[in-house]
């Protein structure tokens, strides 16, 4: 068997491990707080053809997720309450959330669909290893870094637009880097639409937009070229590279405006005007280290990295830039330059924000062994395997080592509760023998699909009434959500500190706490 041959099937069982963790998580997860309401306006787009529902997000990967409902089993849209209401809860509501409904069966095919393109960061960051430093080992070491990342396996298992906007992200700067390697028309024309898919996937692209443009630039001051096919070399560097800019952005135009059949690109004006505005709108509260914020911290990604992402990841990384990575610009400048927007944006709701920057890292952390890293590379590769397998089935929630087991200390919000959690408390109240208990819940999941019973304590969002129970005399469990025992989301920020520093019973899916307030 060939050398490349035994490279692909390396990579395929690390995709297929990647797969599996995967399917696990959307098995254990139920639907985090947005999934329903983004899936339902991109069914509606399919069958009713009105993109004006939910906008502040493009339609590209809720048109994506959507496919498999229109061959399979999925409730009628109701197409009069969206013309009525144009609100994409309302619609949610009465679509998704309607009496029948059943999890995971529900969003397991979407969920898929975003797992596929969690996949493709794997398999593209592996293949730019393999490209950039010419070692089929080094390609199969940045696959296996990105199969055991739980960022990404989480982020993948969720209908969110990160993993969509990062595939599209690592892509554009691959072609790119390409093109300005060997310049040719297809290269031209892929980077183009890469670019286009990229706007297309959610609106922070803009700021990889902006980082690919620096990238470019610190390409021209390091003595490169920059120019269309074809173009004659005159020694002139500014002008050409404009040109090329401009026939970049003219098929990243037309391919944007594609996603919206063309007709109804209005919709990502109106996108765009509510994400720059969206403050006024009420952004809430942000929490890190303890403290909440309604203005986010500069830092406050600094910290999600350092304590989200596996160390062995870390290392590599830091290995792949000391044997020599950080000379490659379009690697090193757009993560750094998206990392530094999204800083300075201060909208601080997790390490998602940041993931299109994190792809980057699997490809540096290939270099260590194209160099002469190899057991420091083995070292990181094993200790990321131990975080991945530490991570199941719950990745969203995964903290690393520096976090001392309880990350939820430094940090809240998607990095570990989005409402995924019903599921396991439905479990362990059934392996416990509890019949009923006070919750306050953080989410939009319903805790009667899952039969849980239970007497309704302060929480956000959730649909539906609220539960008529009346526990039993004996004992007496309040489950709360990690987001509402750190303070966010709830009129009164301190409405659980009471129990924060009480011992609990269980923590479930890293989002729910369980008390025994029997006493």
């Amino acid at each position: 068997m060939t050398r490349n041959a035994l490279a692909l099937l390396a990579a395929a069982g690390l995709v297929a491990g990647f797969w599996r963790q995967g399917e696990r998580a959307i098995a254990a997860n139920g639907p985090t707080f947005d999934e329903v309401a983004h899936l339902a306006a991109g069914f509606g787009y399919w069958v009713a053809g009105d993109f004006a529902l939910n906008p502040e997000h493009p339609p590209l990967l809720k048109l994506w997720w959507a496919l498999p409902l229109l061959v399979g089993d999925a409730p009628e849209f109701p197409r009069q309450l969206a013309r009525d209401t144009n609100d994409h809860w309302q619609v949610a509501l009465a679509w998704g959330y309607a009496p029948g409904v059943t999890y995971p069966d529900f969003l397991a095919a979407p969920r898929r669909m975003n797992l596929a393109l969690g996949a493709g960061v794997a398999l593209l960051a592996g293949w730019w290893a393999y490209r950039l430093w010419d070692s089929r080992l080094a390609g199969v070491a940045a696959v296996a870094f990105a199969a055991t990342d739980p960022t990404l396996v989480s982020l993948a298992c969720v209908l969110s637009t990160d993993v969509g906007l990062t595939f599209f992200a690592l892509l554009s700067a691959y072609l790119l880097w390409e093109y300005a390697t060997k310049p040719s028309r297809g290269l031209l024309v892929g980077a183009g639409m890469s670019l286009g898919l990229m706007l297309g996937s959610k609106l922070s692209a803009l700021g990889m937009v902006g980082a690919l443009g620096l990238a470019g630039v610190v390409v021209l001051l390091r003595g490169g070229r920059l120019a269309l096919t074809g173009a004659p070399d005159t020694g002139k560097r500014l002008g050409p590279a404009l040109d090329l800019a401009f026939r970049l952005g003219l098929i990243a135009f037309v391919t944007l405006a594609a996603t919206y059949g063309f007709v109804h690109f209005g919709e990502w004006g109106r996108g765009l005007k509510f994400q720059l505005t969206r403050a006024q709108h009420g952004d809430g509260v942000m929490y890190l280290c303890g403290e909440l914020s309604r203005t986010g911290w500069l830092h406050y990604f600094l910290v999600a990295v350092a304590l989200k992402l596996p160390l062995g990841l870390l290392l590599g990384s830091a290995g792949g830039l000391a044997s020599g990575a950080w000379r490659v610009t379009w690697l090193v400048v757009p993560p750094l330059a998206f990392v530094a927007v999204a800083s300075w944006s201060r909208v601080d709701l997790g390490v998602r924000v940041v993931l299109p920057a994190i792809p980057f890292l699997y490809v540096i952390a290939g270099r260590l062994v194209a160099g002469r890293g190899n057991c420091v590379a083995v070292a990181a590769l094993v200790w990321a395997a131990v975080a991945a397998r530490q991570a199941e089935p719950y990745p969203l929630a995964y903290f690393n080592e520096l976090a001392g087991g309880n990350g939820t200390r430094y940090l809240a919000d998607s990095n570990a509760d989005w409402g995924q959690g019903l599921p396991a408390l439905r479990d362990w109240m059934a392996a416990n023998g509890v019949a009923a208990v006070q919750l306050g819940y953080f989410g939009t999941d319903r805790p009667e699909a899952y039969g849980i019973r239970y007497e309704a304590l302060p929480g956000y969002g959730r649909v539906g009434p609220p539960s008529d129970v009346v526990l039993p005399p004996g004992r007496r469990f309040v489950v709360v959500s990690v987001n509402h025992l750190r303070g966010l989301y709830l009129p009164d920020p301190d409405t659980y500190a009471a129990l924060r520093e009480q011992k609990p019973v269980a923590i479930l899916a890293g989002s729910l706490v369980v008390f025994d307030v029997t006493d």
